[in-house]
């Protein structure tokens, strides 16, 4: 992709700013289908299409919306990667929103840069914006969001409508994603932090947008209420105080966040925050009040903390991306060195598309530098299970509606469910059966024979297990994940008859086979 320069530092195309992000939005949209050609559905994509089988006012461990969209992804386009279509939709409609974003604070050059930004990441553009997770819709609602708020950095007033609008939208990102609680935080700060904003405080605008968020926000309430406030409790418990202060694991975590950012999105997003704090102005502190509360929490979470992942602060890094547009349109007009800047970071970005499909398709790094990854083949988790397809041939003699699947992990429970669909139950006989302990219809459980789907290396321990559940069990075969030549999982097939409701209830624990 070739930039070129012009009188007024915008990269020539026809039809100015507005033509040059149709142009990056419709080109990263269909890199992202080409690439769901070419991998397949990942473990926490599978799990999405599982829980959203059985619609629910919310799930175990995320609010409902992108539960509710896998549930529509896998009526329109089934339990395949078809279903990622929605989310990339989403993801483009987030490439739009950035460019609207960035325009309205700097004007359309840090809009079109911010949106080339995003989309140069590997999380924004192909995790977030291409697979079936809760980040992509609620990066979509936060950007709305903050575009609705935006005029307030210009000394205007916001309608009653709007900050209706406004609560409406930020519903809808909690509502896709519990971190949409911090964002709010964040713009609370920026109200309070100038006498303009306590002045709005004043004003019932604001608190009519909460009221609004909390009521599309209810079904989580209402669903938890009903469920010992489980999914409140789960992710209280992932932020844990540690015992320790865990310098490393901090360390471990931003060189992942940097990587998962992308070092080339990294170095111009960085270097943006800085001068932004320095030279204050409301536009940018704006954007660092929604931004900062979120990175800044979830990054030096690790030094208090025996949880944290890689991705939960990426929204914050999202509301500061206008600054990276920003950094580098500036720089346009003094440099070319954003374009050179644009051209590698393509490049690289292409490059590593290239080799990270060839990975995920053939797994040859892996086989190449066994010790590479001693602790287990990360690509293997978009390596779909379909020979597993055969269990609906091993169920009960009267047939597979007669049987459910037992598994012990809920991910393997996860790449099961995507291969049966819906013709068996899948329930998990685990400590963290995750949101497989709500979904089956488990009273209708009673009496069937069960499949059960056990790693070699544990059997016996997870057969001696659900053992008492069942008067025989019977031992069928071996089936194996393959991925070229080499064995990405195998697994060990029994099947259980004649299970007793009464002691599967206890054993499976959540998962009650008695009414």
């Amino acid at each position: 992709m070739s930039i070129a320069r012009s009188n007024n530092g915008l990269a020539r195309l026809p039809y100015g700013a507005v033509g040059q992000t149709l142009a990056i939005t419709v080109f990263f949209a269909l890199l992202r289908l080409l690439i769901c050609t070419l991998v397949g559905l990942g473990t926490n994509e599978a799990y999405a299409i599982a829980s959203g089988r059985f619609l629910s006012l919310s799930y175990f461990d995320h609010p409902p919306l992108h539960f509710w969209l896998a549930h529509l992804s896998a009526e329109l386009f089934g339990d395949t990667r078809k279903a990622r279509i929605p989310f990339i939709v989403i993801g483009a409609g987030t490439s739009w929103l950035m460019f609207c974003l960035a325009r309205r604070l700097f004007g359309e050059r840090a809009g079109v840069w911010a949106t080339l930004a995003l989309n140069l990441s590997i999380f924004f553009s192909l995790l977030s914006g291409n697979w079936i997770l809760p980040d992509g819709p609620l990066n979509f609602f936060l950007l709305a969001t903050a575009l609705v708020l935006a005029p307030l950095t210009d000394a205007g007033e916001l309608s009653l409508p709007r900050w209706i609008l406004a609560g409406l939208l930020l519903g809808l990102a909690v509502l896709s994603k519990y971190h949409a609680i911090i964002f709010a935080a964040g713009f609370f700060g920026y109200l309070i932090a100038s006498a303009r904003g306590r002045a709005l405080l004043r004003a019932p605008g604001p608190w009519l947008a909460a009221l609004v968020a909390l009521a599309v926000f209810s079904p989580v309430l209402l669903w938890n209420h009903a469920h010992d406030w489980a999914s409140f409790r789960f992710q209280g418990a992932r932020a844990s105080v540690a015992r320790h202060l865990g310098i490393g694991p901090f360390l471990s975590l931003l060189a992942a966040q940097l990587a998962i950012l992308s070092p080339w999105v990294a170095w111009p997003l960085l270097r943006s925050i800085g001068p932004a704090w320095r030279r204050g102005s409301e536009q940018s502190r704006f954007l660092l009040w929604l931004g900062l509360p979120t990175a800044s929490f979830f990054s030096l979470a690790p030094l208090w903390s025996d949880g944290g992942m890689v991705h939960w602060a990426m929204p914050g890094w999202l509301m500061l991306m206008p600054l990276a547009g920003k950094y580098l349109a500036d720089g346009t007009k003094t440099s070319r060195w954003p374009y050179r800047w644009a051209q590698v970071s393509v490049m690289t970005f292409l490059v590593f598309i290239v080799l990270a499909c060839a990975e995920i398709q053939t797994g040859w790094l892996g086989q190449e530098f066994p010790r590479l990854f001693r602790k287990g083949e990360p690509t293997a988790d978009w390596v779909e299970w379909w020979p597993l397809a055969q269990l609906q041939g091993l169920g009960d003699p009267a047939g597979a509606a007669k049987t459910f699947v037992i598994a012990f992990d809920w991910r393997d429970a996860a790449k099961i469910d995507q291969v049966l669909g819906d013709r068996m139950p899948v329930v998990v006989a685990s400590d963290d059966p995750r949101n497989f302990a709500f979904a089956a219809d488990t009273p209708a459980l009673q009496g069937r024979s069960a499949l059960i789907v056990a790693r070699p290396a544990k059997i016996q321990s997870e057969l001696h297990k659900v053992g008492p559940c069942f008067s025989r069990i019977q031992t069928l075969r071996r089936l194996a994940i393959r991925r070229g030549a080499s064995v990405v999982a195998s697994f060990i097939v029994a099947r259980g008859t004649s299970n007793r409701p009464f002691l599967c209830g206890k054993i499976l624990g959540s998962q009650r086979l008695s009414p």
